[in-house]
């Protein structure tokens, strides 16, 4: 959802919530990003004083709000606060943050295999606990799902009325998704969402509404009459699709049959019950909320570092970092994580995607994907060029948002904000969007001459948290559609921060389920996939100094094929300065090369090492230009790592290191992110050390941001 700045008569203030900008503008209102009174961004819709004229319009937003607040959290914004009274009437809701599905297909292009799976089964999932609430949304279309981090989420209820609402009959909607029954003004009910989630679920295949566009009367007439157009859809998922476009309501199925169908791969066609019928496996939203939160969990958390520019070679080679020609307003940070298995595991229903038939486990072999290029070309790392370096990456998106906003009240902070969003950093890639992202960033790479650095961060159970087997299947397959959309290009690719840290059944994930050999197992794969293309370089996470330690390190990367990685990376979670950063990389390299050498579990500090078989390094450099905080009070737990003060963005990204064995100087975290409430062993919300309430995991803080420009070392220039 795109962010503006507030118009001229634009309120700056709402009951107790201060408007930051503009998020939209529909039929009833306006809705603005706010702050309430703890710091907390949420979405405030303020109402049409025009709508506030008809008599019955306070009734009905009234019902708009109860009904609001009876649909399933996970799958809509909740519902915060509300006033009816008074001269504003207003609605506050959870602030989603992330693109539209429209804002989506628009920039990346259309959606495709499990990415489009997935984003059919959220969707259908939303639905179902909408309708299991007694709602008809009658407004469903791309503009109104958000993909935000934790997966799909169906908004704006603006239109939605009770199902046995008095004025189930009055025509509401968008055109080009509303239903037949809508268009002719025949009553509404379930079905016609139904409608509605085919013509989006083709809008995310094609590109385009199914019944095309052009003057309402033109397309209403397309709805009642034509069949749809369905390009870029085929399979289960066309059959569910066609069966959710009848034009008899009747004939459509229910949203807990579209999740069954979705689950178990049962063609569209076949045995769909309509709203009449018997309906789906799926028996109500008590499995979904209770799915949600592990679906969620298997994604891994939301404050995770989004890396900023690529890897470069040693002190004889040259960089420029400089930001791309193409420039995006929209935020990506974990725009989508539901994937086919992911959506449907949070829908209650996850066994059912690794049974088929008589019940039988079925397994599936991820191979890697076949190289773009010859088989003979040797690997080429492209951070280690004897040329001159161009990284490219677009406008980091909230900087450049805040530097918009700021551009007119605060210049000089604006500018600080527009060097940071300018600074090349690392490009997230979440699911479904990755593979359109990526066919796009590496086009406009290629035109810039520049070299693009991917932040893969998404493996299911880094977070000390259990998954599934299909889960972690759908991942290998979703890296094999990154492998083969990057293909010759040049790229360089940071693979999964912590992943080896946080490993199950070591102390740092005592209870979690699992083993280090499996945790191995995926990471060789994983860099398997992705070296299948010569010119793609991959590093494997080295954390820091002391967490856990250089030794354990070592036996850790060497677990998970570092051998057949173009190295590591350092200093991702952390601070430290770069010399000390350097250090560290330097001690675990020499570690790796004597296991690999000796094949001993120890690394004795009088062996000999040859330079040649030492693994390279990178250093994120995005926080650490005044080091790591020393707290002057005293605290329980002084979480270092959590929102310190007083830090500053660091070295700039750069392959010019000094440092043979260190490749790049990389942008990995992204300086104005969040770490989440920093409590610092103390009770309450507040951070004791800043006096406020920080923000989420993984959010956006302008603040943060612009005290960690204005102590960057060296200067931003």
């Amino acid at each position: 959802m795109t962010l503006e700045v507030l118009r001229d008569g634009d309120p700056g203030q709402v009951g107790p919530y201060t408007l930051l900008g503009r998020l939209g503008e529909g039929g009833m209102g306006v809705v603005y990003l706010a702050r309430d009174p703890s710091g907390t961004r949420v979405a405030v819709k303020l109402l049409h004083a025009r709508m506030d004229a008809h008599p019955d319009f306070r009734r009905r937003f009234a019902r708009e709000v109860a009904a609001a607040q009876r649909v399933a959290r996970f799958c809509t914004a909740p519902v915060l606060d509300a006033s009816l009274e008074g001269r504003l009437a207003y609605l506050v809701t959870e602030y989603v943050e992330g693109p539209s599905l429209k804002e989506a297909v628009a920039t990346y292009g259309p959606l495709q295999g499990s990415a489009l799976d997935g984003l059919a089964a959220s969707v259908a999932m939303a639905l179902r606990a909408i309708h299991g609430a007694g709602v008809v949304h009658r407004d469903l279309k791309p503009s109104n799902v958000l993909l935000s981090q934790v997966g799909p989420k169906v908004i704006d209820f603006g239109i939605a009325w009770l199902a046995d609402s008095e004025a189930s009959s009055t025509v509401l909607g968008t055109p080009a998704y509303m239903s037949p029954e809508q268009v002719s003004g025949d009553p509404v009910g379930p079905a016609s969402d139904i409608f509605s989630w085919g013509c989006t679920v083709a809008f995310a295949a094609g590109g385009a509404p199914p019944f095309g566009s052009g003057s309402v009367p033109t397309l209403l007439l397309r709805i009642v009459n034509d069949p749809p157009s369905l390009n870029g859809l085929r399979g289960p998922l066309r059959d569910l699709v066609v069966a959710a476009l009848s034009k008899n309501p009747s004939d459509r199925p229910t949203a807990d049959a579209l999740l069954d169908h979705l689950s178990t791969g049962n063609p569209g066609g076949t045995g769909l019950p309509g709203p009449g019928g018997a309906g789906g496996a799926a028996d109500g939203t008590g499995a979904g909320i209770a799915g949600a939160s592990a679906a969620s969990a298997a994604t891994g958390d939301a404050d995770t570092p989004t890396p900023s520019t690529p890897p470069g070679a040693g002190a004889a080679r040259r960089s420029t970092a400089e930001p791309g020609a193409t420039r995006t307003p929209i935020n990506h940070r974990r725009l989508l994580t539901a994937t086919a298995a992911l959506a449907l595991a949070a829908a209650g229903i996850s066994t059912a995607l690794a049974i088929r038939g008589n019940g039988t486990p079925q397994t599936i072999t991820t191979a890697p994907p076949t190289p773009a290029t010859t088989p003979q070309q040797a690997p080429q790392n492209p951070l280690r060029s004897t040329a001159t370096i161009t990284f490219y990456a677009p406008e980091e998106p909230a900087a450049a948002r805040q530097a918009e906003l700021w551009k007119d009240t605060r210049p000089q902070d604006a500018a600080l904000m527009r060097k940071l969003a300018q600074t090349p950093h690392a490009i997230r890639l979440a699911q479904p969007e990755a593979r359109p992202k990526v066919e796009a960033t590496i086009t406009a790479a290629q035109q810039a001459n520049a070299v693009p650095v991917f932040l893969i961060n998404d493996m299911p159970d880094t977070e000390c948290r259990p998954t599934t087997t299909a889960a972690m299947r759908t991942y290998h397959e979703w890296l094999t559609g990154i492998a083969h959309q990057i293909g010759p290009a040049q790229a360089v690719v940071i693979l999964e921060p912590g992943s080896l840290v946080k490993i199950p059944g070591t102390p740092q994930c005592p209870t979690a389920p699992g083993t280090p050999a499996q945790r191995y197992q995926d990471l060789r794969q994983a860099v398997q996939t992705l070296k299948a293309n010569p010119r793609t370089a991959v590093y494997l996470d080295g954390s820091q100094d002391h967490w856990p330690g250089a030794d354990i390190m070592a036996e850790r990367l060497i677990g998970a094929g570092i051998d057949k990685a173009d190295g590591f990376f350092i200093n991702t979670a952390a601070y430290q300065h770069t010399t000390k950063s350097v250090e560290y990389g330097k001690s675990l390299s020499a570690c790796i090369a004597v296991r690999l050498k000796t094949g001993g579990t120890t690394c004795p500090k009088d062996t000999t090492v040859d330079p040649a078989t030492m693994p390279h390094f990178v250093v994120d450099t995005s926080r650490n230009g005044q080091g790591s905080w020393s707290p002057q009070k005293h605290y329980e737990d002084p979480q270092t790592w959590c929102n310190p003060p007083g830090r500053g963005v660091g070295d700039r990204p750069t392959t010019e290191t000094g440092e043979e064995l260190v490749d790049a100087y990389l942008w990995i975290a992204r300086a104005g992110t969040s770490s989440g409430r920093c409590r610092r062993g103390t009770d309450g919300e507040q951070d004791p050390e800043r006096g406020v309430v920080s923000p989420p995991s993984g959010e956006w803080w302008a603040d943060l941001a612009l005290e960690r420009a204005k102590n960057a070392n060296p200067p931003l220039r």
